[in-house]
C-alpha cells in the first residue's frame, strides 16, 4: 500500500459512518488501528499491544502488522517458525525490546512439528512467486498437494513441486507464548497460518484477554472449522465480518 493510498484509507475509514463500515471490515480495521495510533500520540497509558501467529515477514501482503511502525510505543509478539521469514521479520522490525520474534509453531502440545516450506534459495532467486514465502503450513493445504491451488488439476505444480522442503521446528501452546512473554492484555489478534488457523485461534482465551480487534485467515480452513471461527466470536459478543479470504472481528 502506498503511502498516499494509504493516507486515504485512513482518511475514509475515520469518516464513514458506522453502518457502512460494517460492510467493509478491512476499512473498519483500519479505523481501529488510526484511532489507536492517535492515542497513542496524546496518550502515555498502556502500550497497544499485538500479538500475530503467522507474521510470516510483517509486511508482504500484510494490512494491519505494518501499523507497528505508526502506533508510538506499540508492542507486538510475532510468531514465525521458518527461518527465512525469521530474518526478513527481524529487519522489518529491529527493535528487539518492543518486538518480540517467537521462533515456534503453534499447536495444542508443546514439542516439535513437521512444517510443509519452500527452498529459501528458490525463493530470495525469484524462481517461486513471491507470494510463496508465506505460504507455509503445518498442514497438507491444496498448495503443498498440487490440488485446487490454481484450478482443478494444478499444471504449475511440478514447477514448483522440487523446491518444497519439510523441516522440523519447536512447538508451544499458544498460552505458553503469552505468559512466556508477559502478555496481559491483547489489542490485536491476527492468525494467518495456512490452514491451522482454527487450531491457534481455538487456544484464545477470549474472556481473558477480549482483543478489540481479531484477523483470522480461513481461506485454507475446512467450512467446519470455519464455522467454529465465527461460533466462538459471535457467543462472545463480537461483531464478525468477512473479507476475502478473512475473518474481521471486534469487541
Amino acid at each position: 500500500m502506498s503511502s498516499i493510498s494509504g493516507l486515504a484509507r485512513i482518511a475514509l475509514s475515520l469518516g464513514l459512518p458506522a453502518g457502512l463500515l460494517d460492510r467493509g471490515p478491512a476499512l473498519r480495521g483500519t479505523k481501529f488501528l488510526a484511532k489507536a495510533a492517535l492515542k497513542a500520540r496524546s496518550s502515555s497509558g498502556q502500550p497497544f499491544q499485538m500479538v500475530n501467529v503467522g507474521a510470516c515477514d510483517g509486511a508482504l501482503f500484510d494490512d494491519v502488522t505494518p501499523w507497528l511502525h505508526r502506533i508510538p510505543r506499540a508492542r507486538a509478539v510475532l510468531v514465525e517458525p521458518i527461518p527465512y521469514n525469521q530474518k526478513r521479520l527481524r529487519a522489518n522490525y529491529p527493535d528487539t525490546e518492543r518486538f518480540v520474534i517467537e521462533p515456534v509453531a503453534v499447536t495444542k502440545t508443546k514439542g516439535t512439528i513437521t512444517v510443509h516450506t519452500f527452498d529459501a534459495a528458490a525463493l530470495e532467486a525469484g524462481t517461486l512467486p513471491i507470494e510463496f514465502i508465506g505460504c507455509s503450513s503445518v498442514t497438507n493445504t491444496n498448495l503443498m498437494s498440487g490440488k485446487n491451488a490454481w484450478g482443478e488439476a494444478d499444471a504449475n505444480f511440478n514447477k514448483f513441486a522440487p523446491h518444497l522442503r519439510d523441516i522440523e521446528v519447536p512447538s508451544e501452546t499458544l498460552q505458553t507464548l503469552l505468559d512466556r512473554n508477559g502478555i496481559t492484555h491483547i489489542d490485536a489478534f491476527l492468525v494467518d497460518c495456512e490452514g491451522a488457523d482454527w487450531i491457534v485461534f481455538e487456544q484464545l482465551d477470549l474472556k481473558r484477554y477480549r482483543p478489540g480487534m481479531i484477523k483470522v485467515e480461513v481461506g485454507a480452513l475446512p467450512a467446519a472449522e470455519i464455522g467454529q471461527v465465527v461460533v466462538k466470536l459471535k457467543t462472545s459478543g463480537y461483531q464478525v465480518g468477512f473479507q476475502a479470504e478473512d475473518i474481521w472481528a471486534f469487541a
